[in-house]
């Protein structure tokens, strides 16, 4: 939980509150839970080790949002399991099941205590923070991972007809991977062991822009090949080109991010594109 929290709280978005915390009786238990039931679902009770995907608005007491899964449409995936403090957010979700909208109450002192980080400006001492959550599905790991391997599956079909579509004159790699040299480039191919500055847009197949360094002031985007600092995806397109040449390509997830995905914005098997230009090779 430390890393997520330490994810989600650095987030600064503005959002309406979803449901009033006086409208709603609260439930405390003998673990330190405090949780309000908004809404029932009629799904399952969630059990540890269950793998819960979960829409998530963060409040302090002041109504200032910390996280708001809404916002960027990419909900929360985790392990459900015992907290590692009283209260905590994890132990409170123990309680809910499939379907469920419910407010969590965590004390603000336990929390940043946990996550090693003093009280932020406007929330007070003693104050509750409030997990506003809506339980989405809760699946069993074999469950889980039968979902994820038909995700896997299909995403090797969409990328072949996206590519056919947008990309009719790209080649497929050996690694699965579409390329369409857009500008040559000139000597020899880049080796492992070289410093290249790059210039960059990466894109979703629905056509947003996810990162870019196209425009943007200060030094360019450099990295060292060979040495795993960028996505596999990277490695091996770059390991094909040339100082000056432009190439868009078209990378699965299996050489991206994966079935985690990224940043809250790239999601489980996304597949990336990518416009990517050698600006110059040490």
């Amino acid at each position: 939980m430390t890393n997520f929290l330490k994810t989600t709280l650095s987030v600064a978005a503005a959002t309406g509150l979803l449901f009033s915390c006086s409208q709603f009786k609260v439930t405390q238990d003998p673990d330190g839970s405090k949780y309000q039931v908004h809404e029932e679902g009629k799904g399952k009770k969630i059990n540890i080790g269950d793998i819960l995907t979960f829409d998530l608005v963060i409040k302090a007491s002041n109504d200032s949002t910390f996280e708001d899964t809404y916002k960027r449409s990419q909900p929360i995936t985790m392990v459900a399991q015992k907290g590692t403090y009283k209260g905590s957010f994890e132990t409170s979700l123990l309680h809910l099941t499939e379907g469920d909208s419910a407010t969590v109450l965590v004390n603000a002192d336990s929390l940043f205590a946990r996550i090693q980080q003093p009280l932020p400006p406007g929330i007070s001492k003693g104050s509750d923070m409030k997990f506003i959550v809506k339980i989405k599905s809760t699946q069993t790991r074999e469950e889980f991972q039968k979902a994820q391997d038909a995700k896997k599956g299909n995403e090797a079909k969409l990328m072949e007809e996206y590519a056919k579509k947008n990309f009719p004159t790209a080649t497929k790699t050996q690694y699965g991977m579409y390329r369409v040299v857009v500008k040559e480039g000139t000597g020899e191919v880049i080796k492992s062991g070289q410093t290249v500055t790059v210039d960059y847009t990466g894109k979703l197949m629905d056509g947003k822009t996810f990162d870019s360094s196209v425009g943007k002031p200060g030094p360019k985007f450099q990295v060292t090949v060979g040495q795993g600092a960028v996505i596999p995806g990277w490695e091996q397109a770059l390991a094909m080109m040339k100082k000056g040449e432009k190439s868009i390509f078209f990378i699965p997830s299996n050489l991206a991010y994966g079935e985690q995905g990224a940043g809250g914005v790239i999601g489980p098997f996304s597949s990336l594109i990518f416009e990517m230009e050698v600006v110059d090779v040490k």
